[in-house]
């Protein structure tokens, strides 16, 4: 955790300014300034250092219309031949309309798709369920489980036949 401009960060700048200060009033001996100097000059590096890695370590905060979009298989999690079946047969796509809309690739270049209604959480946005229509597919037996970085997202579906599924927005 970086000291950042925070409850620690802040107070401890201005006790280690006003040192600096009485110091140079009250004292002209140039080696315990310079030595007030550098201790100043580490800390306000320091607190620059943690308030940019703050900064980085923040992950992303959602919005609807961050969701909002048609979402693909993530080949890079696990690549290989089952991945890119898989990219290539299953999406799905959030609607404005909260409409939630599996696509499954079937034999014979025929797709079929199932269609449900995304059930917002009463909290941040990013949490949600699906409520199917008609019938339940296995991909979305349960809620998926969003993984956030600091500048992209990912879902992740358990399906009781592929196991873990890696859904990615596309751009």
């Amino acid at each position: 955790m970086g000291f950042g401009f925070n409850l620690i960060g802040f107070p401890l700048l201005i006790l280690l300014t006003i040192g600096l200060i009485v110091g140079f009033i009250f004292t002209r001996k140039k080696g315990l300034l310079k030595l007030l100097g550098i201790v100043w000059g580490l800390l306000i590096l320091l607190i620059i250092v943690g308030t940019i890695s703050d900064y980085y370590r923040r992950p992303i905060r959602l919005t609807k219309n961050d969701i909002v979009g048609t979402y693909r298989i993530d080949t890079s999690f696990y690549p290989g031949e089952n991945a890119r079946w898989q990219y290539e047969h299953v999406k799905f796509q959030i609607t404005e309309d909260d409409e939630f809309i599996l696509t499954v690739m079937q034999d014979d270049n025929n797709y079929k798709e199932l269609h449900g209604q995304v059930v917002w959480s009463s909290g941040p946005p990013d949490l949600w369920t699906v409520k199917m229509d008609d019938t339940t597919h296995h991909i979305v037996e349960s809620g998926p489980t969003l993984y956030r970085g600091h500048d992209r997202f990912y879902y992740v579906f358990e399906s009781s036949k592929w196991n873990n599924m890696f859904f990615r927005k596309e751009k």
